[in-house]
């Protein structure tokens, strides 16, 4: 008997959302099982690397929560994220560090 194992894997990312986005374009034709698999891995790799980046800017400014211009900050610093610029032109940029207004004075 010829026949291949089929292993389920655990991805993060659906798969028949990323089949759909991927045959929204009408250059592509059929996709082989193993591409929304690799795409979702890709994806995750990419999601993990942009959010380690952004949190140590918003660690750098003594923020406890991740904002829009934190990661307009990340973006505009790395050139592997130079391709989304032009996503993140209109968020805010980063202000500087103020003092927390929250609590009681130590």
């Amino acid at each position: 008997q010829n026949f291949v194992a089929m292993k389920k894997y655990r991805t993060r990312f659906p798969m028949a959302r990323i089949k759909k986005i991927m045959q929204s374009d009408e250059e592509v034709g059929k996709i082989a099982s193993g591409t929304p698999i690799l795409i979702s891995k890709c994806l995750e790799l990419f999601m993990k690397d942009i959010i380690e980046n952004t949190t140590q800017i918003t660690a750098e400014k003594n923020s406890q929560t991740m904002s829009s211009s934190h990661l307009k900050q990340c973006i505009k610093a790395t050139d592997r994220f130079d391709f989304l610029s032009d996503i993140v032109e209109r968020a805010p940029d980063v202000e500087p560090p103020t003092e927390s207004k929250r609590g009681r004075p130590r």
